[in-house]
């Protein structure tokens, strides 16, 4: 494939558009105010959500938000999560409810969550790749590298623990290595105790 749109949501706004006459066909049109983005749904990290779909209440211009998650970067795993959004943000669908498990099976989605809303999690059924290959392909690559959330964090090396003289309030800090060597004593003469 080639780099056809640059950025991530040029892409997705190019998909929504490519999808908007499939939607039209089940009689299920999409708003015109969608915008759609890539990015962290709320509660993520809890819930591993990799989509949302914000209501146009949600939004001050009253427009219906999307985000995809950027730890999506196939293309076909994009597209299938955003059909999924995009199935919200039909006419009485915003929640796992019956308009959105028709809106979605029609749209080519099964079921894959677990419990009492198997809907919640979806994917693409046999049909999906062929019915959306053409899309896929005018589409191009998708203008993203996939992120690993806690990748960036960095492990604290040392802890200082903080000791206090109990007679004057003397306080300094030192590492566990030291403390486990013996408390030091404090210039009034008394011994620092680990707060």
């Amino acid at each position: 494939m080639s780099l056809i749109h640059h950025t991530r949501e040029a892409w997705l706004t190019a998909a929504t558009d490519a999808l908007r006459p499939k939607f039209d066909a089940l009689n299920k049109p999409l708003p015109l105010a969608i915008r759609v983005t890539c990015g962290f749904p709320l509660h993520a990290r809890r819930s591993k959500a990799i989509g949302q779909c914000w209501a146009s209440t949600a939004s001050a211009d009253k427009t219906i938000e999307i985000m995809i998650s950027p730890v999506l970067a196939q293309p076909l795993a994009v597209l299938e999560v955003l059909v999924h959004e995009l199935c919200h943000a039909t006419d009485g669908a915003m929640n796992h409810g019956i308009a959105f498990q028709r809106v979605a099976a029609d749209m080519g989605l099964v079921a894959c969550g677990t419990g009492k809303q198997p809907w919640k999690s979806t994917k693409g059924g046999e049909l999906f790749i062929p019915r959306y290959a053409p899309v896929l392909d005018a589409l191009g690559d998708y203008a993203h590298a996939e992120l690993v959330p806690g990748a960036e964090t960095k492990v604290q090396p040392t802890r200082m623990l903080k000791l206090c003289c109990p007679s004057c309030g003397y306080t300094v800090r030192t590492t566990a290595k030291w403390v486990a060597a013996g408390l030091p004593t404090c210039p009034c003469g008394d011994t620092l105790t680990n707060v």
